[in-house]
């Protein structure tokens, strides 16, 4: 294999694929990247086994051919070389050279066969979505996926296509995020998968505003190709909780808030709280909700603030991180929050929904 590349073009591909690289994995060519030349580009793959990443760049192929290189030693190298053309020549015994200008250096590789084999979905139809809509859907809900490995079904997202809709849904036992499209979804697709966290985090990093995503699914893995990019995963195996269950369908009280105040007000309340102690309680009262921090041996915290509420005296406590998360990734004037009563979950969303769209949190109370 020999190649030139700008030094640019390459620095950026190994950097989008390098994120799935495993340092503790148990199999040496699991730290590698693999480079395989086609007729005008370079292809770079790198994989734990469960979550791959290939990336595509164009180049002057010389001789084709593939090779792999460590990848953390091939993103630093490249981090303090100059901007300028850089030359890739897998040597006869299996060093490659690496030529920048005055500057050569060699490095040590593996053989490509030991590479596992990505796959390729052949045959599969794709979805094809826009990647805004597959982004937002995912930023609005990973921050509730779970990250306990011993409930491994809910480490993941719930991506659901149904009667024309797609549904993303997080849950990690004490909230759930739920948000769904029907913009451009056939309705002759049937799908329900649990996508791995580590998957989602990949997609919400190189998905753009512009363009479309080929999205390929089976029994066992999943695939996303869009721009120069292709990323595949295992799924997760197991059963996603029924979502639909919970879901509050009979809450009475309602308020509206404005959705800035109500985020700085509750970034002021996590202030007076720490990890033992980190509730916030809501008391609601005709027009008007207090929030209340009593923590021992921080202090007290109270405020006031203006609502739309008309009912009864209700008093309820939640993680106020569970409440920011929620209202960093609502893009309207107004949130409503939707209670029973101090034993039952809160609902928040935003006050008004797209007619395509639909955004809804479901947040368990803490006992008062």
């Amino acid at each position: 294999m020999n190649i030139t590349i700008p030094r640019q073009d390459l620095l950026d591909a190994v950097n989008k694929v390098k994120t799935v690289v495993s340092s503790k994995s148990a199999l040496p060519i699991l730290s590698h990247i693999l480079m395989e030349t086609g007729e005008s580009h370079v292809s770079l793959s790198a994989t734990d086994l469960k979550v791959s990443i290939e990336c595509s760049v164009d180049c002057t192929v010389k001789e084709a051919g593939s090779l792999t290189v460590s990848s953390q030693r091939l993103a630093s190298i490249l981090g303090e070389l100059p901007n300028t053309e850089i030359a890739f020549n897998l040597l006869e015994n299996g060093v490659v050279c690496l030529e920048c200008g005055t500057i050569r250096t060699k490095l040590f590789s593996m053989s490509p066969d030991e590479f596992p084999p990505i796959r390729t979905f052949e045959g599969v139809k794709p979805l094809v979505l826009p990647q805004k809509l597959l982004k937002q859907l995912f930023t609005k809900t990973s921050f509730a996926i779970c990250g306990d490995q011993a409930r491994y079904n809910l480490t993941g997202l719930l991506f659901e296509i149904s009667e024309g809709k797609l549904t993303v849904v997080a849950t990690d036992g004490r909230r759930m995020s739920l948000c769904s499209d029907m913009e451009g979804i056939p309705k002759e697709i049937e799908s329900k998968v649990i996508i791995p966290g580590k998957m989602i985090n990949e997609l919400e990093r190189l998905l753009g505003d512009d363009g479309e995503v080929n999205v390929c699914i089976d029994e066992a893995q999943a695939g996303f190709a869009f721009n120069s990019l292709r990323l595949v995963t295992a799924l997760i195996e197991g059963n996603f909780p029924n979502y639909d269950m919970v879901i509050p369908k009979k809450h009475d009280k309602q308020v509206i808030l404005d959705t800035l105040k109500f985020g700085e007000a509750m970034r002021r309340t996590r202030t007076m709280t720490n990890e033992k102690f980190n509730s916030v309680r809501f008391i609601l009262n005709e027009n008007e909700l207090v929030l209340r921090v009593v923590t021992p041996e921080v202090g007290e915290y109270e405020e006031e603030m203006p609502v739309e509420y008309s009912g009864e005296r209700v008093e309820i406590a939640f993680n106020p991180d569970f409440v920011l998360d929620v209202l960093r990734r609502v893009d309207c004037e107004k949130v409503l929050l939707t209670l029973k009563d101090s034993g039952n979950p809160g609902l928040l969303k935003p006050a008004e929904q797209a007619q395509t769209a639909t955004y809804l949190n479901v947040i368990m109370p803490i006992r008062i």
